[in-house]
């Protein structure tokens, strides 16, 4: 693709949301409690890297494909449906985590949620639930929090056969079927194909996806994003060393919208706290995916 085609679609993205952004500004809240014993809490500290690094590799790979990939191709093969196109409703949000339950970080969540009176929805990784149905049943005993589908152990799509993709469906639906009400399916890496799609509407689940992605991965070490990530997660320059400010500047330029965090990343749940109460200083209410004027973003 030439230079100047790449450059005019970076634009074509940066400056809208740059001019929604740049009035505004969020009020500072108070850290959120220190669960203990955080980092040794990590069901294993190497898998949990492995995992910050497959995550940024598919956002990488997404971000090259749409600039480098006819849209109407995209499409058609259906790999890149999870960013929500649909207008949220007008000043709400909806939290979902992915890729739990992983303790420690379950239980804390579920702590700040309690505290601040917010129902979010867990879309849990079946081997994981396997692992630890004491924190399964945590979630679902906590003021009716929702369990949606993630897969049986989070691979990419696009990168296994069909009925590959259906076992990890249908494996994921046999261990939680008692818990997927409504059913609730988010791919792993937002990573979508136009036959597992079919699948899950023939089983009964509806697609969740995200209008706000906090890219909570990129930001885990050091607080801050390389120029890469930034561009893949449409975080202006002002909020690179911030991550509370990009969550908080993006849901303001979406006017609301589901937000997609991950359990696995606990510094940068440590901020969780924080997003909630800026968000609700500036104006926004949290609401559920299950509410009625969240569902015509949802496939």
């Amino acid at each position: 693709m030439a230079r100047n085609t790449v450059i005019r679609i970076l634009h074509s993205f940066c400056i809208p949301v740059a001019i929604a952004f740049c009035c505004c500004s969020g009020a500072a809240a108070g850290p959120a409690p220190e669960p203990p014993n955080l980092q040794q809490n990590l069901s294993s500290q190497h898998s949990h890297e492995e995992e910050t690094a497959k995550i940024r590799k598919h956002h990488l790979k997404r971000l090259e494909d749409r600039l480098t990939i006819e849209p109407s191709i995209l499409q058609e093969s259906c790999r890149y449906e999870s960013d929500i196109s649909t207008r949220p409703p007008l000043k709400r949000v909806a939290l979902t985590f992915d890729d739990g339950p992983e303790p420690g970080q379950t239980e804390f969540i579920l702590e700040i949620l309690k505290k601040h009176g917010i129902t979010a929805a867990f879309f849990m990784i079946g081997q994981k639930a396997q692992q630890h149905p004491e924190l399964v049943e945590k979630v679902r005993a906590a003021n009716h929090q929702v369990i949606g589908n993630h897969s049986w152990d989070h691979p990419n799509f696009h990168e296994i056969s069909t009925s590959a993709q259906a076992e990890q469906v249908l494996r994921n639906e046999l261990l939680l079927a008692n818990d997927l009400k409504p059913k609730l399916f988010r791919y792993p890496y937002g990573n979508s194909s136009c036959e597992t799609n079919k699948l899950v509407h023939s089983l009964g689940y509806k697609i969740v996806g995200w209008h706000i992605d906090s890219c909570d991965w990129a930001f885990e070490k050091t607080g801050s994003v390389d120029i890469k990530e930034a561009i893949s997660c449409g975080v202006l320059p002002q909020y690179h060393n911030d991550y509370v400010g990009h969550v908080v500047s993006a849901a303001r330029a979406r006017n609301g919208g589901i937000i997609l965090m991950h359990e696995i990343h606990p510094n940068t749940i440590m901020k969780l706290e924080e997003i909630i109460t800026q968000l609700q200083a500036e104006g926004f209410a949290f609401g559920t995916i299950l509410d009625e004027d969240f569902q015509q973003s949802m496939r």
